[in-house]
Order: structure tokens, then sequence, then C-alpha cells
């Protein structure tokens, strides 16, 4: 009897095509798309292809399953991801960090809550369109997650909270496909999203304006108060700390003799942006709470290679684990360290873990 795989189908073109290798490869798929946001009435349209809008996603994912010739279920999950993703999302801005919700959203609906309706359905495995592997170390006896063929498209880094608990039961199809393989073979299937563009980084932001998002669900977070230099000297006036992020150049308004400003860091207890120069933006020292750790927990220092958000490049760093945290300290420091983003740290291809920067 065939195994049954759930696929997380977006309506993209990844996902889609995950669900074909595995309907090929003889698994019993079923297709299961999750209603996350309300829709903006704004939705962009481009290349006649709806991006972002949740509703067109469901409809996108309906025809492809259809095609493929697999069961298909949309479910609601609105309520629980504006509790676990929105909510978190505009509070950690209220608080002065730069939250990353792909990986609140993987840790609690993707991987969690979905992963719990798969199984009511019945199956043996979930599946997503991530650029990830998950392989079986035989001699050690425990599940690892490794990077994707397609290192251009590498999801690791949002992917570092899953723990053997859960790797077991994960299917990552997409882990040695190229991303221009995929839209080949959505193609080759007559697959109508083979062309669609890629997905928005935070899919409730359709027009990317983060701050015209937190006015609207929050307007009470963005509270004017100081810009301040490193030496506590008040060099202007800012319009709320959430409209700001560490490392930012350009929009602050002020300017001084020593060159232009950058954000280094966000005081939210005084309601203050500290501004220097871009030299200060650099530190050594990274420390993180809430550690996850993929394999085993380690009980001693460690070398590995740290990423401090999405696009940075790994770096060698020391990790001293520390209870619930953890600190990296790096070999070279790292531009622009910012509370809220992850840190994960990397042995070559194999995710070790990683925490939440403070």
């Amino acid at each position: 009897m065939a195994k049954c795989a759930a696929v997380a189908m977006s309506g993209g073109v990844d996902s889609s095509v995950a669900a074909g290798l595995l309907r090929r490869e003889g698994y019993d798929v079923i297709g299961i798309t999750l209603r996350l946001w309300e829709e903006e009435p704004s939705c962009r349209v481009e290349n006649n292809v709806h991006a972002c809008c949740s509703l067109d996603s469901v409809d996108d994912a309906k025809t492809v399953a259809n095609i493929l010739g697999i069961p298909h279920y949309t479910l609601d999950f609105r309520d629980m991801f504006r509790r676990d993703v929105i909510d978190y999302f505009v509070d950690l801005y209220a608080r002065g960090e730069t939250p990353n919700p792909c990986i609140a959203c993987n840790k609690f609906i993707k991987f969690g809550l979905l992963w719990e309706q798969a199984r009511q359905f019945g199956a043996d495995f979930l599946a997503t369109g991530h650029y990830a592997r998950v392989v079986y170390d035989e001699k050690r006896q425990l599940y690892t997650l490794r990077r994707g063929d397609d290192l251009h498209k590498d999801q690791t880094y949002v992917l570092y909270q899953l723990t053997q608990d859960i790797l077991p039961h994960l299917l990552f199809p997409m882990a040695h496909i190229e991303k221009a393989r995929a839209r080949e073979l959505a193609k080759q299937w007559k697959l109508p999203v083979f062309n669609k563009p890629e997905s928005q980084d935070i899919c409730f932001i359709p027009d990317n304006d983060y701050k015209g998002f937190l006015e609207r669900v929050s307007p009470d977070i963005f509270k004017a108060g100081d810009f301040v230099d490193i030496r506590g000297k008040v060099v202007g006036r800012h319009k709320g700390i959430a409209a700001y992020t560490v490392g930012q150049r350009r929009g602050l308004g002020i300017g001084g003799p020593g060159g232009p400003y950058y954000v280094i860091a966000l005081d939210k207890v005084h309601n203050r942006v500290v501004v220097g120069g871009e030299r200060d933006l650099f530190s050594t020292r990274v420390r993180a709470k809430s550690a996850t750790w993929v394999e085993e927990t380690p009980t001693e220092s460690f070398r590995a290679y740290g990423k401090i958000r999405y696009a940075a490049k790994e770096a060698a760093c020391r990790v001293y684990p520390d209870g619930d945290g953890l600190e990296a300290e790096f070999d070279e420091p790292q531009r622009a360290v910012t509370a809220g983003q992850a840190l994960v740290l990397y042995d070559g291809d194999r995710v070790l873990g990683g925490g939440v920067i403070i």
C-alpha cells in the first residue's frame, strides 16, 4: 500500500511541482492549501497572475490538484495565523526588534498545526516546496537537515527549528531540483503556475510596505522620539522606533559632520534610535535566546558557521551554548546584527540549530 503524503500547496510553482514529483514517485498524494490572512482589496496583479491574494492562491492550487489528479482541501487557519504570526510580527516591531515572520509561520503553522491536520487526514508524511533535504544518519541514528542542491534557493535558514520529532515525517521533493528545472517540469505537466512570479517575502504584506501595514493594524506603535548618537547626544527626532531597523541609512532625515548616520540600535525603554557611523555597526559577539537544536543539544562550545539573517553569508564562529540560549563569537565582525532576526548555525551543509538574536 502506497504511503500517503500531504503536500502544503501554496499555489506557487515550487509546491505544485513538489506534489507532481511525489505523485510520479508513487505516493498517495493529497494537497492542502491554507487560508492565512484577509485579502487586501488593492492586491496587485503581475503578468496576469495574482501573486499575493490568498483566495487566488487557493484557486491556483485547486487547479493544479485537478490536473495532477489528486484530492485537494482548503483549511481556514486565519485566526491561528493572526495570533502566532501577525501579532508576533507587530509585537516585535513594537519592542524595537525586526522579526522574520516566515520562521514563526513554519514553526507554528506549517510544521505545527498543518502537520496535526495532515495526520488526521491519514497522511504518513508532510511535504512542502522548500529547497532543503532531510537525510538519515545511520551511524548516529538521527535525522539531519541539510541544504538542497540549488544553493541560490536554499531555505534552511527559516527551517532551523525543525527537530527530531518531526524530521522523520517530512519530505522535501525539491531537494535535488533547481528552480529553472522546476519551471520546466511545471510547463511540461501543463500546470498554469509554471510562470508565476516568486512570492513576496512577507505574504500578508503584498505591497512590501511594512510601515504602512503597521500603521493600519497598530497605529499607536509609532511614537516620536529622539535620535541620539552613540554618546547619547540628541541629533534629531524620529517618527517611532518601529519605522527603523539596524543598519538603515536612508530615510533618517538627519546628517552630521562625521559622514552619514546609520541606525546602530533601537532603545525601546527610552524610545530612542541610536545612530552612528558605519564602523559602529560591526560586532563580533552575538547573543540569542530560545535556542533550538536540530540533532543533539550541545553541552560544550564548538566551532560552526553562523548566519545572522536570511540574506547574510555564513561566517566562522565559536558557539557557547547557555541553557535556553547561546552566544557566538565570530572570527570577523558582523555588520548590523539585528535583534529579532535568527542566528542559524551550520556545519557544512548541515543545519545545527539556532536562536533568536537579542
